[in-house]
């Protein structure tokens, strides 16, 4: 089972990557380990499809709990309206066997809420924690997309100004 944590503890890692990398004097940009920034996106790739499936594992589990719930529900009705019934034909108390079905019924009915709102709770919970972690990958790969993209230009302009320098240097009647 894969955990939110480890989500974080790849962002953590990808943050530390871009906090180590070497300066580029005069810049905002970064010498970043191409391969290691490419390792963790890879496995944040593999990470981020299993939290989506425990959350939809949880999901199916909130649904069961409540078709559970909704069993009981019924079975509970089903013996409180035979419990109605025995106690119509041995005592002919209409009034007790209707007070004990409507309180069985609010009962169950209580208990069947109960049940729901804790399972919407669990997951409500549960994905809103999945949703800040994706929001924040999000946000992470995003930045170390903009560094690595930025850090390419400033590689590629200092090597033409090389280029143009080395050109300059080789032909002595350019001065």
């Amino acid at each position: 089972m894969v955990k939110i944590e480890d989500i974080s503890l790849l962002i953590d890692r990808l943050e530390q990557l871009l906090s180590d990398s070497r300066r580029i004097p005069l810049t905002s940009g970064a010498l970043v380990d191409r391969d290691q920034c490419l390792l963790i996106i890879d496995q944040m790739r593999v990470t981020i499809p299993q939290q989506i499936a425990e959350a939809r594992r949880i999901q199916e589990e909130r649904d069961q709990v409540i078709a559970r719930a909704e069993q009981e529900a019924q079975m509970i009705m089903e013996r409180a309206q035979e419990e109605a019934a025995q106690v119509l034909n041995e005592r002919g108390l209409l009034k007790e066997v209707h007070d004990r079905s409507t309180a069985l019924a609010e009962e169950t009915r209580r208990q069947a809420e109960e049940t729901m709102r804790g399972a919407d709770g669990y997951a409500i919970r549960v994905l809103g924690e999945l949703e800040d972690q994706l929001i924040a990958l999000q946000t992470t790969i995003r930045n170390g997309l903009e560094i690595l993209q930025q850090d390419s230009r400033i590689a590629r302009l200092t090597a033409e100004d090389a280029l143009q320098d080395s050109s300059a240097e080789s032909d002595p009647e350019a001065e």
